[in-house]
């Protein structure tokens, strides 16, 4: 018995040896892919057992496994990896970040859901789809890639205003910007310039680095926006920046540079054309016997000229190729106490026009420290400062482009090269080059915005947290216009200078309770609620000086008199009390509240605070047991929800009567200069969204759906009314207006083959919105314009609806031409105007709709394609349906009338010149009467729609194996593309406009407006 005992133990032991003999030991580091990261705390697990072992702090691990197992690397964010040891000791790993499990997580107001659970309408885009984009601000590299934001350059002014408009357009005077929110503030946005540029704005967003972002998340509908109550009609933005995690300190370097150029120029006339149609001009109407000469026009228009006629090409004169570039370098890291993040950056874009240039110099500090197991402090600071060239552009007859445009061909630059004379090319306005090269146009913003937080965990799911943040901008501005060139209006009065600052602060103070808890693993709740305090104060001043003793004295200190001046301070508050609670049960059923009062010193006792509520539901129908056999089916979840948000931004104390300092017969006193409206009060939006979101193939493919409802009532306007008391309008709530529309995101991973390393993913979005004006003060049409063209606003149409004649060609014979309208002028040659009230005569009556701004939808679509180190991303913008009405074609397109000595475009060579020609462009003639072929028509109406690849990026990673070599994390090289290909017939400069920066009733106008560039850059992104 004994020996049958050993034995058995003894084969026992052998056997156990033997089970040792066939383990053995792996070592490895595992790092990121994107960069070569070490990666700390990643999990390695012996596949089917609960043998384990986690990286260190540089990535490292080791593990005793059999020689067949196989290794599973998992970590939070990174796509898990199953490897095969077969037989090998060493095994380095490479995880590359999981974009799908890092979309999961929606930055909502005053926190955060995982995206299953949400059920209101939401856009997200990361850092990585905006990283390497030479964009100046964060409202540029959104555009296009979230489905339900439309946005518009404007222009390629370098800083310039950008128009965002969510779900679009809700407001005739109030603002239609969103709600932008950095970190937990809400940031000071909009133009706070003084100075008048034309149409141009400076965008105070541009101040923020778009490198630090490491999120942006757009809250669409009012179920998601209502917890901003009185600010969120317009949508939010919500910006997350980058943070510090607990590694070892990683030091990124990123850097471009490159060149912009205008991607299209429009055919203009050259001097020999110029002058045939400015001669033939005059024949016609008689001025000339038919064998005149231009020398005889010249002689007798500008009493001989004191040059000899040249052939110059003005547009080429004041624009160029321009340089574009941004350093930066940014440190990160921690340990698991403390955590930071550190950048500084330098980003400078000269402009393609001259005299335009945008530079930003800006800082970040973000820190986070975990003092105990129960309290967490943080701070997040941005210093920034940009300096802003600017030159008059949009909306304007003056400025280097706009009278680039106007220039007539035959005047060269200068009189004489030696002295630097200028000329003066046209008789109305100044020389292009002097007035991009003489005048000193600076605005230099100065911005810290920061904040500081508290959290403290009372008990497991409640924490209750106090913030305090602040945001200050100072805006000082500095022009000088010499006398050195005719027509400058300084010429009179010995130069001219203006000094303007404007200093913006804004301080919020935030104590907020969070409560999130599980029962019974069926029933979840998610909460907060809070009370905010927000003071705003802006103190602005400025100063005119005329009268400069030389060129090169051009500070206010050195004007003869001081010709005007202001100061003011405007102080104003607000106080806010919001809750928001979310129930899931089961994962399946969903219902969302959110609640705020906003209480604002801009409106009167009466009307003080808003209330803003929304509710939302939704229903994971994925989830319910009959749909477990859809192995196909991912995702599938209903959502549906109300509510009700509001717009202040508008002005501040409307409802007050003002009264400011004033003078009679040179004797001090106070004057009215407002009208009191104490029944004042918010602009109030509804709006109704059902959506769903499906998943197909294990979230390979992903469809999100909305179909939205928005009204908004009370709109904010200045009133006309009778002029007896000194005032012609008075701020009122006066009408609505309503925005239908539904909207697609799709994105998909058409090819993830990781044998051959091949990578294929894509984003598409698309959104179909119908503004209209339901209601206006009586039904009275509302109309505005400029340089000749007409807009109105009417009930049942569209914000941006233009206004004037409609036409039918040119009439070819005068036999054609019907009696009446000969009676009134007309001639063969002549436009054909349609008789839109066929009473026989072409009068005021005949005016009619002719086109609308709003496009029938736009969108966006991105493919993203990667093989081994290699990566390409195509990203594509495009708006369809949508007219463009450009005024400065009437001056373009003058063909003599009037005296103009503007250029012309080249369509005018296709003019009618004898009886029998068939052709859309009238004749050419100076006494056209009543400028009828240059009236308000449709002939100036041009389809805007648009396809435009707007950033190709090009890029390839270096191996890992070669880095380390080089002692460095990473390694990536670029080439970049931006305005790559516009297809569109628009057939002036660039089919997005707006002449008058961020308005929100000229969208759609081009009135020598500053072109976007072409822009081509090189770029390294290096990782230690």
């Amino acid at each position: 018995m004994r020996k049958s005992v050993l034995l058995s133990f003894f084969l026992v032991l052998a056997l156990v040896s033997s089970v040792w003999a066939q383990t053995q030991t792996v070592s490895g580091r595992v790092t990121a892919a994107s960069d070569g990261s070490a990666l700390p705390g990643v999990t390695v697990l012996e596949r089917g057992t609960t043998n384990g072992a986690t990286t260190g702090i540089n990535g490292e691990y080791t593990i005793s496994v059999k020689p067949n197992a196989t290794l599973v690397f998992s970590f939070i964010g990174m796509t898990r990896q199953e490897i095969a040891v077969g037989g090998r000791t060493s095994i380095n790993v490479q995880l590359a970040t999981d974009e799908k499990q890092l979309s999961e997580v929606v930055v909502v107001g005053y926190g955060t859901q995982e995206r299953r659970e949400v059920t209101g309408a939401t856009a997200k885009v990361t850092s990585e789809t905006i990283k390497n984009l030479p964009v100046v601000g964060v409202d540029q590299a959104l555009q296009g890639r979230a489905a339900g934001v439309q946005i518009s350059q404007n222009s390629g002014t370098p800083g310039g205003g950008i128009s965002v408009r969510v779900r679009g357009s809700s407001s005739i005077s109030a603002s239609n910007q969103p709600l932008y929110v950095v970190d937990g503030v809400p940031l000071t946005s909009g133009d706070y310039s003084q100075l008048g540029y034309g149409g141009q704005s400076v965008n105070a967003v541009s101040d923020l680095n778009p490198n630090d972002i490491e999120s942006i998340d757009v809250l669409k509908d009012a179920s998601a926006a209502a917890i901003y109550g009185s600010r969120a009609a317009n949508g939010v933005v919500l910006i997350t920046t980058k943070r510090g995690s607990a590694k070892k300190t990683q030091i990124n370097f990123n850097a471009y540079t490159g060149t912009q150029s205008m991607w299209k120029k429009p055919d203009f006339l050259r001097a020999d054309e110029y002058k045939e149609i400015m001669l033939e001009a005059y024949v016609n109407d008689g001025y000339f016997a038919p064998d005149a000469t231009f020398e005889d026009f010249t002689d007798w228009y500008y009493g001989g000229l004191d040059f000899e006629p040249t052939d110059t090409d003005w547009i080429d004169a004041v624009t160029r190729n321009a340089g574009i570039s941004n350093y930066e370098i940014s440190l990160s890291g921690g340990d698991a106490k403390t955590r930071y993040y550190l950048s500084g950056s330098y980003f400078d874009q000269k402009g393609i026009v001259i005299g335009s240039r945008y530079e930003r110099f800006s800082t970040r500090l973000n820190l986070d420290h975990q003092v105990n197991d129960k309290m967490t402090i943080g701070t997040s600071v941005q210093l920034s400062r940009s300096d802003n060239n600017r030159i008059v552009s949009d909306n304007t007859l003056y400025g280097p482009f706009a009278n680039s445009l106007a220039a007539s061909p035959i005047w060269p630059i200068y009189f004489d090269e030696a002295t630097k004379q200028y000329t003066r090319p046209n008789y109305f306005y100044t020389n292009p080059v002097a007035e991009g090269t003489e005048n000193d146009d600076l605005t230099q913003n100065l911005r810290a915005i920061g904040n500081a937080f508290a959290r403290y965990t009372i008990l497991p799911g409640l924490d209750v947290q106090v913030k305090g943040g602040i945001d200050a901008l100072n805006v000082d501005e500095r022009r000088y216009t010499p006398t050195n060139y005719p027509g400058s209006f300084a010429t009179a009065v010995g130069g001219s200078g203006t000094n303007a600052t404007a200093t913006v602060t804004k301080l919020l103070l935030e104590s907020t309770a969070s409560y999130n808890k599980t029962f019974n693993d069926v029933h979840s709740i998610s909460s907060v609620f809070g009370v905010s305090t927000e003071q705003d104060k802006r103190r602005s001043a400025f100063v005119t000086g005329v009268g400069f003793p030389g060129e090169r004295f051009r500070y206010i200190a050195s004007a003869a008199r001081v010709n005007e001046g202001s100061n003011t301070l405007i102080e104003s508050a607000l106080l806010s009390y919001f809750g928001r609670v979310n129930y899931n049960f089961k994962d399946r059923y969903l219902l969302g509240l959110n609640f705020r009062a906003d209480g604002s010193t801009r409106f009167g006792d009466e009307n003080r605070f808003g209330y803003f509520p929304s509710i939302s539901a939704g229903w994971r129908v994925i989830e319910e047991d009959f749909m477990s056999g859809l192995d196909f089916m991912s995702e599938l979840k209903l959502r549906a929800s109300y509510g009700i948000t509001g717009n202040q931004s508008f002005g501040d104390f409307a409802y007050l009567a003002l009264y400011s300092g004033s003078n009679y017969l040179d004797q001090p006193g106070i004057g009215l200069t407002q009208i009191p409206n104490p029944d004042l009060k918010w602009e109030e939006t509804q709006q109704f969204n059902v959506g769903a979101d499906f998943g197909f193939i294990n979230n390979r493919v992903n469809l999100a759906v909305d179909y939205y409802i928005k009204k908004t009532n009370d709109l904010l306007f200045a009133r006309p009314i009778p002029t007896q008391n000194g005032f012609g309008s008075y701020q009122s709530n006066i009408g609505s207006i309503e925005n239908k529309g539904l909207e697609l995101a799709l994105n998909t991973v058409n090819i993830d083959n990781r044998d051959n390393g091949f990578n294929w993913t894509s984003d598409f979005n698309i959104s179909f919105n119908r503004n209209k004006v339901l209601e206006l003060y009586e039904g009275q049409d509302i109309f505005y314009g400029f340089g000749g063209n007409s807009l109105v606003l009417r009930e049942g149409q569209p914000i941006g609806t233009f206004y004037g004649f409609k036409t039918n060609g040119v009439y070819s014979t005068t036999d054609e031409i019907p009696s009446t309208i000969q009676a009134q002028g007309t001639q063969a040659g002549d436009v054909k105007f349609v008789d839109v009230n066929g009473d026989g005569v072409i009068t005021d009556d005949d005016l009619t709709i002719i086109g609308s701004a709003q496009p029938k939808f736009v969108g966006g679509f991105t493919n993203n394609f990667r093989f081994k180190g290699f990566d390409l991303n195509v990203f594509m913008q495009f708006s369809q349906g949508n007219d463009i009405a450009n005024p400065a074609s009437q001056y373009q397109q003058h063909l003599g009338n009037d005296f103009l000595d503007d250029n012309m475009l080249g369509l005018v060579r296709d003019r009618w010149q004898q009886e029998g020609d068939v052709t859309n462009v009238p004749r050419a003639t100076v006494d056209d009467l009543n400028n009828n072929n240059r009236s308000n028509s449709d002939r100036f109406i041009y389809d805007g729609s648009y396809l435009r690849f707007k950033n190709v990026i090009l890029g390839y990673t270096l191996p890992t194996s070669l880095t380390e070599r080089m002692k460095m994390r990473s390694l990536r090289v670029y080439a970049q593309a931006q305005n790559l290909f516009t297809f569109t017939d628009y057939p002036g400069f660039d089919p997005e406009v707006n002449f008058a920066g961020t308005s929100n009733t000229t969208l759609g106008v081009d009135f020598y407006t500053f072109p976007q560039a072409r822009t081509i850059t090189f770029g390294v992104n290096v990782g230690f």
